[in-house]
């Protein structure tokens, strides 16, 4: 077998990613970037007529697109990177832009630590070049080790002083802009706080996982992340491409359904807070996303598209109401009584009734009844509690107290 150990341009040491990256596009002839272990482009070599719209659009953004990222990931193609020691071909993907590339994973041990993607083209790489792309994936392991390690040490920075906002350790605002400069933070001019709560203590393998699912979306641009046993909490912005309006609440279902889809953690759920534009709001917004995530478990089927606390609507005022009525409607006794004395199930339907907004097909179709039974039940329900169900205040009065009810009993 011939010795080809002196033609490896790799038997060296790089200064940096940068130079690495040149010289496999000079060895290989071939485009390459390398990424870290989320996809964020961390260098890039230069290139002819031979980029695709996905290299183009990862240059630009400085992250490969998350259209592009869900692909791989739908294909296989990602967790066969994961898996495989050696190079991966990935075939021409048209309506992701996607050109013939080949791929290695750059590990650590076991750990992933970042990805060389090198374009392909018509002309495939020999048996020879695929080795020499593994011996650059193996150089590549200490300058993306070193990389990982300065984020890291900036995060453990960063993590400290989110706590520190959260609780309320900060003694004015010039405290926590002092501490803002010192740490050299940049601080968005609007946010809101995430959390999201996991029905298990958050492992290190789960932060990777979770830290992961969050640089690759692109529906927020998450700015600090901090991890308490099992509540994630993020401070975050819309991402630029998305509506203000539905950004985090696109981004929340995203989540927790993806990280179910990719790594198979379930019962994940989130809220947010309110948008605010100074940071020293912090602890009020995380405070609002911990009452949606409260309310949510209490009233599960009710809440179950509400993620913002702008959002729950008559359930944030329950423990106000609580205070200011601490006895229920008089008319519900009424039909608990009678639904007792005579085996009926009319306080359900009056509570179904005013929650589909007094429409009578809704409530039906909810009730599984013709609208005519549903018609005689309301007006029996009305004699019974002596109520007026064309109010709208004392509808809403009924409803309230049947919802204190079920907080008082959870």
């Amino acid at each position: 077998m011939e010795d080809r150990s002196h033609k490896n341009p790799f038997k060296k040491p790089f200064s940096d990613l940068k130079e690495l990256v040149d010289s496999i596009q000079e060895h290989l002839e071939r485009p390459a970037t390398i990424e870290d272990t989320n996809h964020r482009l961390t260098a890039y070599s230069s290139h002819g007529t031979d980029a695709d719209p996905a290299r183009i659009g990862t240059i630009i953004s400085q992250r490969v697109p998350e259209n592009v990222i869900n692909r791989l990931w739908k294909k296989g193609i990602i967790p066969k990177l994961i898996q495989s020691e050696a190079a991966v071909r990935i075939p021409h993907i048209e309506d992701i832009g996607l050109r013939d590339r080949v791929a290695i994973a750059i590990r650590r041990n076991k750990e992933i630590l970042g990805y060389i993607w090198v374009i392909e083209g018509s002309k495939k790489l020999t048996d020879f070049q695929l080795e020499l792309l593994k011996e650059a994936a193996i150089v590549a392991t200490p300058l993306m080790a070193k990389l990982q390690q300065n984020r890291k040490r900036k995060e453990e920075n960063y993590q400290d002083f989110l706590w520190q906002l959260l609780t309320d350790q900060f003694k004015n605002r010039e405290e926590i802009h002092e501490q803002i400069n010192e740490l050299q933070l940049k601080i968005p001019p609007v946010f809101n706080v995430l959390v999201f709560y996991f029905e298990q203590d958050i492992s290190q393998e789960m932060e990777e996982q979770i830290s992961y699912l969050i640089t690759t979306s692109q529906k927020i641009t998450n700015h600090f992340l901090v991890v308490m046993d099992n509540e994630l909490i993020l401070i975050a912005s819309p991402h630029p491409s998305q509506s203000d309006d539905t950004a985090f609440d696109g981004f929340i279902s995203y989540f927790t359904s993806e990280i179910d889809n990719r790594f198979s953690i379930l019962g994940v759920r989130g809220s947010s807070g309110t948008e605010y534009r100074d940071i020293s709001k912090a602890k009020k917004s995380y405070q609002e996303a911990q009452k949606v995530l409260e309310l949510k478990k209490n009233f599960s089927e009710e809440l179950i598209n509400v993620f913002h606390y702008g959002k729950l609507g008559a359930f944030l005022f329950l423990d106000l109401f609580q205070q200011a009525m601490p006895n229920e409607h008089p008319a519900i006794s009424k039909i608990e009584a009678y639904d007792k004395l005579h085996n009926s199930n009319f306080l359900m339907t009056l509570e179904v009734f005013i929650q589909q907004d007094s429409n009578m097909n809704a409530a039906a179709k909810k009730l599984f009844v013709h609208t005519n039974t549903l018609h005689y039940r309301i007006k029996r329900i009305a004699e019974i509690g002596n109520v007026d169900l064309t109010n709208t205040h004392e509808k809403i009065g009924i409803y309230l107290s049947l919802k204190a009810r079920k907080l008082n009993n959870k």
